[in-house]
């Protein structure tokens, strides 16, 4: 199933659930929709950065109760620990900011921090600001895309569905590069 089609069924739970996990591609598609009108952007950016903010949090608390074990169950987390601990270590509680844009690295991150000897204040704080800046964002860039695919295209309803395909198809196509570039590490 599409993004775009989870959206149509689902609306704003499927971006709830989709920033739980990682959202870029859900969310930017969101925002498109809702410059077209089918939802509110603002709605879009709240349930945007709830989403990011539970599952991260949730990741945390894996990592603070679960620690390594939950790394020798995941080997794709473990995979991607030392980079984490590493920018953890280089940068301290900021990291949480930086992890925020991370693609791919956020779930594995949101663990390490756990694991580490962080506060949960702390940890909640930064992360509820990184949470609302990557959200509000992320989604005002699909709603601005969106006008101006309007602005130069018209109001050409083919036109619009092509414009969504692009989108759809970045997303998969960064998505998929992620995945290729893990295997060929991997191997």
């Amino acid at each position: 199933m599409t993004p775009e089609l989870l959206l149509q069924k689902w609306g704003y739970l499927a971006v709830f659930v989709g920033t739980f996990l990682e959202g870029e591609t859900i969310l930017v598609i969101a925002g498109f929709m809702a410059e077209r009108g089918y939802m509110q952007i603002v709605i879009v950016a709240i349930v945007a950065f709830a989403g990011a903010f539970v599952g991260h949090v949730f990741w945390f608390w894996l990592g603070r109760s679960r620690g390594v074990k939950l790394l020798d169950r995941f080997p794709r987390m473990k995979k991607h620990f030392g980079k984490g601990i590493r920018m953890f270590e280089r940068y301290g509680a900021p990291a949480i900011f930086i992890t925020q844009w991370l693609y791919g690295l956020r779930i594995t991150c949101a663990v390490i921090i756990g694991i580490s000897r962080i506060s949960t204040v702390k940890f909640l704080i930064y992360e509820a600001i990184s949470c609302i800046v990557w959200a509000a964002t992320i989604s005002c860039a699909g709603y601005f895309f969106g006008e101006v695919v309007e602005r130069v295209l018209g109001k050409a309803a083919h036109i619009e569905k092509w414009g969504l395909l692009v989108l759809v198809v970045v997303g998969l196509s960064i998505w998929g590069y992620h995945q290729w570039k893990e295997r060929r590490a991997a191997e």
